[in-house]
């Protein structure tokens, strides 16, 4: 008669535990593979596999994780470079004559363009203005208040403090907006010289016509 030894549930269920840990283990313990080869049998089957026969050895391509031949996703080479510069400036060319159709219409988008920014100018200096002459009536009561021996009140310093502020922050914006329209006239400039070229076949240095 055979008698069947019965574990305890508690002893099973930790010998199951420790045998899923040791397979996870071993797993983990592979180092991944970061290549997958490819070959081509005598009956030109292609085969896939992390491990190359030794007959295919000198008939196999490397592939990256995303199954790509790695020659596709070498860095370009200088030429390549090149070429996508040269399709950026013939994209602009194409735009650059399909907008304009001449020179003054270079000049009057020019115009239009900067037209904004005049409007938000002159209302940064007429700010300007307007705190200047803050500033200058502040400085005249504190002037008074010590021509009389008095203390000046505090809320008055502040009111210099921030109206002189105020004054510096104008004339950042200022700044700022200043060089944000020499920037678009270059740029306007540099497209209508591009321009002539394009249409003259003369580069914009050799165009003898006077400024405009």
């Amino acid at each position: 008669m055979i008698r069947r030894l019965r574990l305890p549930t508690s002893i099973i269920s930790c010998m199951l535990l420790a045998l899923a840990a040791s397979t996870w283990a071993a797993a983990e313990s592979k180092p991944p593979s970061g290549k997958i080869m490819k070959w081509v049998d005598e009956q030109g089957v292609t085969h896939y596999g992390d491990t190359l026969p030794t007959q295919y050895s000198g008939k196999t391509n490397s592939l990256n994780v995303h199954g790509l031949p790695q020659t596709e996703i070498s860095n370009p080479s200088p030429a390549s470079g090149e070429q996508a510069k040269e399709s950026e400036q013939a994209r602009r060319d194409r735009t650059l004559l399909a907008v304009y159709s001449s020179e003054q219409e270079i000049d009057l988008a020019r115009d239009r363009n900067l037209q904004m920014d005049q409007v938000m100018l002159e209302g940064l200096e007429q700010r300007k203005l307007t705190a200047t002459n803050r500033v200058q009536d502040l400085k005249k009561e504190e002037a008074s208040h010590l021509k009389r021996g008095k203390a000046v009140p505090e809320e008055l310093r502040k009111d210099l403090k921030f109206a002189t502020q105020d004054i510096g922050k104008i004339d950042e914006q200022i700044s700022e907006r200043k060089q944000h329209m020499d920037t678009m006239r270059l740029r306007f400039e540099n497209d209508k010289k591009r321009f002539i070229e394009l249409k003259t076949s003369v580069p914009a240095s050799e165009n003898t016509s006077p400024a405009r």
